[in-house]
């Protein structure tokens, strides 16, 4: 288990295979502004649960404005993904999670928030029936 509000660099998900498997082999659905990718894996595929943001440099033009998006997003991850790592962790499995943020206007903190509690909760209650 991670740090309880921390996001180490073990956590984000930087390898080009496992991010390349996790768009072509890895299920997504949508939770405005996102489409959200995962993997899941109880046979030792995966070993920790690690998790990525991608804005495109088509919604933004300028650095600045995907590094805010990223930092949003990853604020919003870390201060709410206990509750996905409790059921990880209850049902052994493990996971890698793709945000990919799909608006070309900046989002306030509030409504990132809730988008990616909603999509964490989603993702927990995939996890519940993964291999149930």
């Amino acid at each position: 288990m991670p740090k309880k509000y921390g996001l180490s660099r073990s956590e984000k998900l930087k390898s080009v295979v496992r991010t390349e498997k996790l768009f072509t082999k890895g299920k997504s659905f949508r939770v405005f502004p996102f489409s959200v990718y995962f993997r899941l894996s109880n046979d030792g595929e995966l070993t920790q649960n690690q998790f990525l943001v991608s804005v495109g440099k088509h919604y933004f033009k300028h650095a600045v404005d995907r590094n805010r998006m990223k930092r949003l997003v990853r604020e919003a991850y870390r201060k709410n993904k206990l509750p996905l790592y409790a059921v990880s962790e209850e049902k052994k499995v493990f996971f890698n999670i793709g945000f990919v943020y799909r608006l070309n206007v900046l989002s306030d903190y509030k409504t990132v928030e809730t988008a990616v509690k909603n999509a964490l909760q989603i993702l927990s209650e995939k996890m519940e029936a993964f291999n149930a």
